[in-house]
């Protein structure tokens, strides 16, 4: 399977003797994996035949491969088929390609997955509890002149009472330097991975815990939304794991009224038995319903010596997803709904109650003529006499 970068070890701190240890960690997963610097393993893409350890600003520089012998020849890695009790016998190469003398401390240790996905091995200080237990090596240390190559044996001695599955760790090799005048101390480490897969009933599993979501705010009122899904993931069987997850959020209960859940899948690193990892998961076009479902749905593929099937697990985590802006708008409008008609009623108001004050308007009184004699009033106009009927007096004289 291809290669998966390693990620430098922290600094470990030694009370005694030590202040403090850099740990450079280098390496790639799997039966073609070394452990490399970060920017070493970055720089080369793909693993070397023979991995190196990047020269220093001081030159050192050293290589590390398995022999070839019985136990196979062009191995990247070391991976072994066995049963309880059982002893393998191989050996490392190591070759010294600085322009200096090396002395370099030989040793075996425990693998992990780190919680942020990546192999590491533990550090000097941390003792070994598995299968960095079971290896003993002829020689602990080992002086190099420039350019000189040194084969070192080791034995891998299954216990009796080994638990079937996968078993992680390394063979080590390490150069400590003190720094300056300093109390201070760096390893620098070359390591080679190890895997051996005991006989008996394998049982893999994942377990899903501690699942969140939370939603981002949006300035569109119909605009989708992103969401952050965070969840552990631990490898809870006996057997090494790549996996493979997909994140859906969808709202409340699930709906999918408005299309379908908003996704997001892809394949992770291989989890050692044992060990989490936490993930953090960016999912985009989320719906914002006011609540939000996120579901969790891993699916691990058993790999090394044999293979051995698949695992899945699942579990779900709801969270607030309110779509602020949506509901402002609504707000808005269901306030200019209420206010616009009131303002109107007041305003006809207002006209009805401004005419009903207005004084009512008829027509001008006129004043009798002649009511005050000759001298009507100033300005009156004189009422014009019907012309005397000048028959009836004729008829009369």
């Amino acid at each position: 399977m291809p290669a998966l970068p390693h990620r430098a070890g922290p600094l470990p701190r030694r009370v005694l003797g030590r202040a403090a240890a850099a740990v450079a960690l280098l390496g790639a997963l799997s039966f073609g994996a070394v452990i490399l610097p970060a920017p070493a393993a970055a720089a080369a893409g793909a693993v070397p035949a023979a991995p190196v350890l990047a020269a220093a600003d001081d030159g050192i520089s050293w290589s590390v491969t398995p022999a070839d012998n019985r136990q196979g020849k062009g191995r990247a890695n070391y991976g072994y088929a066995v049963e309880p009790g059982d002893r393998i016998s191989d050996a490392l190469v190591v070759t010294n390609r600085s322009a200096a003398p090396l002395q370099l401390s030989v040793y075996g240790t425990d693998a992990f997955t780190t919680p942020s996905g990546h192999i590491d091995l533990l550090t000097a200080d941390d003792p070994a509890t598995g299968l960095g237990t079971w290896l003993t090596f002829r020689r602990g240390t080992l002086d190099l002149e420039p350019g000189e190559s040194a084969e070192v044996p080791f034995t891998l001695r299954v216990p009796d009472d080994a638990a079937p599955g996968d078993h992680s760790g390394g063979v080590v090799t390490a150069l400590t330097q003190r720094v300056g005048d300093s109390s201070l101390t760096v390893d620098r480490r070359l390591a080679l991975r190890v895997h051996a897969r005991v006989a008996g009933d394998l049982a893999p599993g994942l377990g899903i815990s501690d699942v969140s979501v939370t939603t981002d705010l949006s300035a569109n009122p119909f605009g989708t939304v992103t969401s952050t899904v965070r969840y552990s993931l631990t490898n809870s069987g006996t057997a090494r794991l790549v996996p493979t997850e997909t994140v859906a959020v969808a709202g409340p209960g699930g709906t999918t009224w408005l299309g379908d859940p908003a996704t997001a899948s892809g394949e992770l690193p291989e989890i050692l038995p044992g060990s989490t990892v936490e993930r953090v998961v960016t999912v985009t076009g989320v719906r914002p319903l006011v609540r939000a479902e996120a579901t969790v749905r891993v699916d691990g593929l058993v790999i090394g010596i044999g293979g051995g099937g698949v695992t899945s697990a699942n579990d779900a985590a709801s969270g607030w997803a309110v779509p602020w802006a949506l509901l402002g708008l609504v707000v808005l409008a269901v306030a200019a709904a209420v206010a616009v008609p009131l303002v109107r009623a007041r305003r006809a108001a207002r006209r009805a109650a401004g005419r009903a004050a207005e004084p009512a308007a008829g027509p001008p009184a006129r004043r009798a003529a002649g009511s005050g004699g000759a001298s009507g009033s100033a300005g009156a106009t004189p009422r014009e006499e019907p012309p005397e009927d000048k028959t009836a007096v004729t008829r009369q004289a």
